[in-house]
């Protein structure tokens, strides 16, 4: 809900919650029959339960962030460069406080946190990023 993706984006697609990590996993008539097995993992990982919050993992919001229509930001590369360097930057939105989509040159890049006055990066650390 928070980023306003239609959720007719999500047809065809199974919740299925293991440990503290949701998963969506493609519907197919065989669901019943492969609800008895014992697996460590399965389908892609959208959100991981964190203290008393759900977080969106980078790769549900690669793959579904463009159909995203609200906290969605739009960085130059020096605001990129700035988040990957110091992991956060001091930014004034008229936006909630919460999770946003950051997004580069019409690429989704992963997530960050925003309070009040305040961007905290939540991009997987990389130890070679460049532009």
């Amino acid at each position: 809900m928070r980023f306003g993706i239609p959720l007719i984006t999500f047809d065809g697609f199974c919740l299925l919650l293991r440990h503290k990590t949701y998963s969506l996993l493609s519907a197919t008539s065989h669901i019943g029959r492969l609800t008895g097995l014992q697996v460590n993992s399965v389908g892609l990982p959208v959100l991981r339960s964190i203290r008393h919050h759900l977080k969106p993992t980078t790769a549900a919001l690669q793959y579904f962030g463009t159909e995203a229509r609200r906290h969605v930001l739009d960085l130059s590369e020096i605001q990129v460069v700035t988040l990957l360097r110091d992991r956060e930057q001091l930014l004034h939105l008229d936006i909630q406080p919460g999770y946003v989509i950051l997004r580069h040159a019409g690429h989704i890049l992963g997530c960050g946190l925003y309070t009040p006055g305040r961007l905290r990066s939540q991009l997987p650390r990389h130890p070679a990023v460049s532009f």
